[in-house]
């Protein structure tokens, strides 16, 4: 790579691992490709990659700190004798997803603005025999991305429904599976494992053993049951929603309904609505952390090999989520009557299921803004500082 922080430009780093020629391209952004040159084929997709001073000012945007000997510092390292130059913010961004882009709409997500200066294409041979330096970086680039993304919307979307439900149902119970809890600190410490380590295959005394840490296998395992579970229950909540008259239903008829799906009672709706969506990102995580392991551990294979292993898999995580928020929408628009009995009813009563009713629509409505799609705008950017330690911070997006 080139010399930093001397050289002032950046560099396109290409994804394919092709060997490269020492002559330099026009200048190109967000590494998108070159025309073609006498008849020759242009080069695949590539990782822009440019650095700047880091601004003397503190913003406290670090979501990660790496040891100054991480995989991801090695990557970002000049040559083989030296760590990356302290005092710098690198800026990674890939031209296109690799078919995360389901996961990356389900979590949307801000983009730092691009540091100002030129970048050439430069073509980057490989660093060893078999060593497809750009697909490996891509790939770290990539699944951090899609990790701060992530876990901060997730963090956003659970949050609203808490609240949402401490507001207008506080009589029900938000008891929260600890397998959840527990996947959530394995793919966390999964993500850290993969930027130190650049492998998520450890055994106990840190060395490669062949087979994934345990705390990532019970996670793995854990959410394939939470998954049936959760597919289970959003068929049941849709079946007694198709069930409802589009006119009207009683409230009452309808939380029972509801509650009656997995046995859980309707106090216990709002939590496994909160545990179905905490499920289904934590498993669309699962599917690229495990798929980007696989490749690392294969560097003769270009990261454009990452889309048929998660494309289809992330997209259906999506849809699963997509399903259960038209089921919010749905049943936030659905008309709730008071159940009448024969002979009448106390005044009070009527307004005590009146009120009812208002406080479980309203309740459906912020449970369904709650699983809006946020914006993403297609691209894929991480920015990293190097400190004077030789340590790297993985920053989150302005």
């Amino acid at each position: 790579m080139l010399g930093q922080p001397d050289d002032p430009r950046g560099i396109v780093v290409p994804l394919d691992g092709r060997p490269g020629g020492t002559e330099t391209g026009a200048p190109e952004r967000n590494g998108g490709p070159r025309p073609l040159r006498n008849g020759s084929p242009p080069p695949g997709p590539a990782l822009l990659l440019s650095w700047a001073p880091t601004p003397a000012v503190d913003d406290d945007r670090t979501w990660a700190t790496l040891s100054a000997s991480s995989e991801l510092a090695r990557r970002l390292a000049p040559d083989a004798g030296r760590g990356p130059a302290a005092g710098l913010t690198f800026r990674l961004a890939l031209p296109e997803a690799f078919g995360a882009e389901p996961l990356l709409r389900l979590a949307g997500g801000e983009t730092a603005a691009a540091a100002p200066g030129s970048s050439a294409l430069v073509p980057v041979a490989p660093t060893a025999p078999g060593d497809r330096h750009g697909a490996g970086l891509g790939l770290l680039t990539l699944t951090t991305a899609a990790e701060i993304a992530a876990t901060g919307t997730q963090t956003r979307v659970l949050d609203e429904l808490t609240a949402a439900v401490d507001q207008l149902a506080p009589s029900c119970v938000m008891r929260l599976d600890s397998r959840l809890r527990a996947a959530e600190e394995s793919l966390r410490e999964a993500q850290t494992e993969l930027l130190e380590r650049g492998s998520l295959v450890v055994d106990g005394a840190g060395t490669d053993s062949g087979s994934p840490s345990r705390g990532l296998e019970t996670a793995v395992a854990n959410l394939s049951v939470l998954r049936h579970q959760t597919h289970a229950w959003i068929a049941g909540w849709e079946r007694a929603v198709a069930g409802a008259d589009p006119s009207g239903m009683p409230g009452l008829a309808l939380r029972d309904a509801l509650g009656e799906v997995g046995k859980l009672g309707w106090t216990g709706f709002p939590a496994a609505v909160h545990g179905a969506y905490q499920a289904l990102v934590l498993d669309a995580r699962r599917i690229l952390l495990t798929a980007a392991d696989h490749l690392l551990r294969a560097p003769n294979r270009p990261l454009t090999a990452l889309r048929p292993l998660v494309e289809s898999d992330l997209a259906g995580r999506a849809a699963d989520v997509a399903r259960l928020h038209r089921l919010l929408t749905t049943l936030s628009t659905l008309p709730q009557t008071v159940r009448k009995r024969s002979g009448g009813m106390m005044p009070n009563l009527i307004a005590d299921q009146a009120a009812a009713n208002a406080r479980s629509q309203a309740l459906f409505t912020r449970m369904a803004n709650a699983l809006r799609s946020p914006v993403w705008d297609g691209r894929v950017v991480v920015e990293v500082r190097s400190l004077d330690s030789g340590e790297l911070q993985v920053l989150r997006p302005i």
